[in-house]
């Protein structure tokens, strides 16, 4: 039932695109928004096709064909560009079922699932996510159309999901408070003083961490020199870190102006605070994954908030700093050694705090590769 893409314009000729950071709390192209622009022969319906930025939406409107719509919003779903969307690129749609009570049953190949399982307890947190965050962007999409209400994802055949209705990644009506300054707890160890003292001479922990007590903090701090200096990334100071220690010399950014700015260096997995040309603190982080590249540029914080909502992922994301559309600084429980997000920045939770301070309106960002 698809319809063949020659039909439509490049969904993405259309210019400044604005992200919907915490879109589920507004109606933004709900149920009922469609019109019609053209005659009984050529009707016509507004789509708003979702696409993505880091772990938040990007609407845009669309004009199909009013008596083909669930088909055609669904083919211009797939052709958003492969860094814009979660849904694996090859996925086809294999049919689309909109019945009186406003329930469309979308069938897509195998593809979408790409290897996870249908199952929802058979999947890990990483393809539960990646599953949700599929499903919402088709749900947001297809209820942009009038005669949707709710949408049930199949894959191959299998059912992904339950009918899912916009509501069910609505932000919940009270916001939990942002977290402490976890992963203080460790152990103590010969040499740790020494250990710390050199990471907050260098920049990579505060003077605050130098407590004797090797936790996550320290941990991360040792994977932030690490991967500066081109270490395996491991967390551990062994023979090799201690001994390179001895010499390092803190990180120099490559950016120099403005005078305050905040540099991600995505390839070194770290995040510089910048003063006067100085990197006052360099902190471990991880940008995105392959295929939810972080954009390299240069970009200025525009927007804040303690916790920020993932409609995608129905999940909080403490200490958010957006800088590009949906992408932003957060605080993650998990901050590997590798990129890992769905385009964001994720900082470690003691460090998040600091970040979000230093982060003000309007403080220029430059990621490099």
């Amino acid at each position: 039932m698809g319809v063949p893409a020659s039909r439509f314009v490049s969904l993405f000729a259309v210019s400044g695109l604005i992200a919907l950071a915490g879109c589920g709390s507004s109606d933004e192209g709900g149920s009922g928004s469609g019109t019609d622009q053209a005659g009984p022969s050529g009707a016509t319906e507004t789509v708003k096709v979702f696409s993505t930025e880091g772990e938040q939406f990007n609407p845009v409107e669309r004009e199909v064909p009013a008596a083909e719509a669930p088909e055609a919003a669904a083919e211009a779903l797939l052709e958003v560009p492969a860094d814009r969307t979660y849904i694996p690129r090859g996925t086809e749609v294999e049919g689309v079922k909109v019945n009186g009570d406003g329930e469309a049953v979308i069938d897509f190949s195998e593809r979408f699932l790409g290897g996870i399982p249908a199952a929802p307890e058979k999947r890990t947190r990483r393809e539960q996510e990646a599953v949700e965050g599929r499903v919402a962007q088709v749900t947001y999409t297809l209820t942009s159309l009038k005669r949707v209400d709710e949408v049930k994802v199949k894959s191959g055949g299998l059912t992904v999901s339950a009918p899912k209705q916009r509501e069910d990644f609505a932000e919940p009506e009270k916001k939990p408070a942002p977290p402490g300054e976890g992963g203080r707890y460790g152990v103590r160890s010969t040499g740790a003083i020494w250990l710390q003292q050199k990471l907050a001479d260098l920049g990579y922990l505060p003077q605050s961490g130098v407590d004797g007590v090797v936790g996550y903090q320290t941990e991360q701090a040792v994977m932030a020199f690490q991967s500066w200096e081109g270490l395996a990334r491991d967390g551990v100071a062994g023979p090799a870190t201690r001994a390179e220690l001895r010499t390092a010399k803190r990180p120099r950014p490559s950016a120099k102006r403005p005078r305050r700015l905040m540099e991600v260096r995505i390839g070194r997995g770290v995040l510089m605070l910048v003063r006067n040309g100085r990197a006052v603190r360099t902190i471990h982080i991880s940008a995105g994954s392959p295929g939810n590249d972080t954009p390299t540029g240069r970009y200025e914080v525009f927007r804040k908030e303690l916790m920020s909502w993932s409609v995608p992922f129905s999940t909080w994301l403490p200490y958010a700093s957006y800088f590009n559309n949906g992408i932003a600084f957060h605080e993650y429980p998990d901050v590997p050694p590798y990129p890992a997000s769905h385009g964001c920045v994720r900082v470690p939770a003691p460090e998040a705090p600091l970040v979000y301070k230093f982060a003000r309106l309007g403080t220029v960002v430059v990621v490099r590769s």
